[in-house]
């Protein structure tokens, strides 16, 4: 299987970090009706996953979004600030950021409802003046796509991309509601498209993952990969001309919430790209992270560098398919 066409060494995420406000509950409630949540966790997320998620790793990460000064705008840069992850545009004044309320069932599937603030309103302009490096992984979300104003800068933006920097795309729930044409010129730039298999099956119109992933590998840049995460069963991987390959899981031992799952994930093989692994290896490592980070509540959860060479090390111990 072909590697991608350079490794990365630093996270950039384009896009919206916002506030994360999640309700445990025994199921969801009925049209008109209300619940009583079992327990409440607020947190910031969105991006910020996946940023956390790279610097646990070991990869370093920068955020080049938008951040408001009213209270949620507050909590993201706070937050941010005191994980040593910098800022790469200045902070929106008058206007605040964000945020998102979740609902959490017992199998640990989450349902969101998201009011967009600043961090939806990239504007052309503040994407031109970004500082980026050789070598910069450039994260974009399925989000950011659809907002009117963000989704409108990133399609003029992401095309003309540097050749030097990698494009990351994971289209997220809402990748039916990209425009079309919007999400066919940005997928011709993408190096990695990471989705899981509901985003799959829209995307590629394949109820088989492995026809799916490749059927959608032939739309990215030359030399693009796509990372199917199909749950328990681990992910499919298809890189440029490649036969499609399924990488084995780590079963998680139980599963308490999914909502970090799939920034684990993409965080976690990126990092192992970065760290020298090649596609197989890095993809299998973004397995091992997710099932850590499912066994966790909340939405940052990808696990540290040490924890996740501790889980690596008990599947060969184990003598599992990895072997």
């Amino acid at each position: 299987m072909s590697q991608l066409r350079l490794r990365p060494r630093r996270l950039v995420l384009v896009g919206s970090v916002l506030v994360d406000l999640l309700l445990y509950v025994e199921r969801l409630p009925e049209r008109g009706g209300d619940l009583l949540a079992e327990r409440a966790l607020q947190a910031v997320g969105g991006g910020f996953n996946v940023l956390m998620g790279a610097l646990r790793l070991g990869l370093p990460a920068a955020y080049a979004g938008r951040i408001g000064d009213g209270p949620m705008g507050y909590r993201v840069r706070a937050e941010l600030a005191a994980a040593g992850i910098p800022v790469l545009l200045p902070p929106v004044v008058g206007r605040d950021t964000g945020f998102d309320i979740g609902l959490v069932e017992p199998d640990g599937e989450r349902t969101f409802v998201t009011a967009p603030g600043v961090e939806a309103e990239l504007s052309l302009p503040e994407l031109e003046g970004l500082a980026l490096q050789e070598g910069d992984a450039v994260y974009v979300s399925g989000y950011d796509l659809c907002y009117p104003l963000s989704g409108a800068a990133l399609e003029a933006w992401l095309p003309g991309l540097a050749p030097g920097c990698l494009l990351v795309l994971d289209p997220g729930p809402l990748v039916a509601t990209i425009p079309t044409q919007r999400l066919e010129q940005v997928l011709r730039r993408v190096d990695v498209l990471s989705l899981n298999a509901r985003e799959l099956q829209l995307l590629s119109g394949e109820e088989e993952p492995a026809r799916g992933a490749a059927r959608l590998c032939s739309q990215l840049a030359p030399q693009g990969v796509v990372v199917a995460r199909v749950g328990a069963e681990g992910c499919w991987l298809v890189s440029a001309g490649g036969v499609p390959l399924r990488v084995a899981p780590r079963p998680a031992r139980v599963v308490v919430d999914t909502t970090g799952a799939g920034d684990a994930h993409v965080a976690a093989f990126l990092a192992a790209l970065a760290g020298g692994r090649n596609l197989e290896e890095a993809a299998y490592e973004a397995n091992v992270a997710a099932s850590l980070a499912v066994e966790r509540a909340g939405p940052a959860t990808t696990p540290t560098r040490a924890e996740l060479e501790m889980a690596l090390a008990e599947g060969r111990k184990g003598g599992g398919e990895w072997e």
